[in-house]
């Protein structure tokens, strides 16, 4: 979650809504200007759904959008181009919560495997199988990420 993305984010639509003072877009979106600070300024992470609603409503973006900043997606008033980089990135923040499930599966994969009534030779079956089934799994994730890359060069 890239919460600094969304401070930015949600200065630069405040200002381009001609709020150049953080207390009156506070007063219209009826929050306090600490917590707008604090949103400003990625002093926190932990909002309601109120608030999330709304600064969404204050800053006329359709519900959901502060969850797609937050997960690298593009939003209103981003810079021409950029809408490319934040497809990118959601997908290579998609990627790495994959890799990050796949260390949580090998962990299981290890305790399963120790209390398992597998003899040794079979045990060591199993992690060879895996690692081939993970290795097949990197290339294809891999060969993906590289032609949505070349695809988005040659745009």
């Amino acid at each position: 979650m890239d919460w600094d993305r969304l401070s930015q984010a949600i200065i630069d639509r405040r200002t381009a809504l001609g709020y150049r003072k953080r207390e009156p877009f506070a007063a219209a979106a009826e929050l306090s200007s600490r917590l707008l600070a604090d949103l400003e300024h990625n002093r926190r992470q932990n909002y309601d759904r109120v608030t999330i609603a709304r600064v969404e409503q204050a800053l006329e973006w359709e519900p959901g959008t502060v969850n797609t900043i937050l997960r690298g997606g593009p939003y209103p008033g981003m810079a021409p181009g950029q809408e490319k980089v934040a497809d990118v990135a959601t997908e290579l923040m998609t990627a790495s919560g994959i890799y990050a499930n796949l260390y949580a599966a090998k962990i299981e994969l290890a305790h399963l495997i120790a209390n398992s009534p597998l003899d040794a030779e079979q045990r060591f079956a199993v992690i060879r199988e895996h690692r081939r089934r993970q290795n097949e799994f990197t290339r294809a994730e891999e060969e993906r990420i590289r032609a949505e890359i070349e695809k988005l060069a040659g745009s």
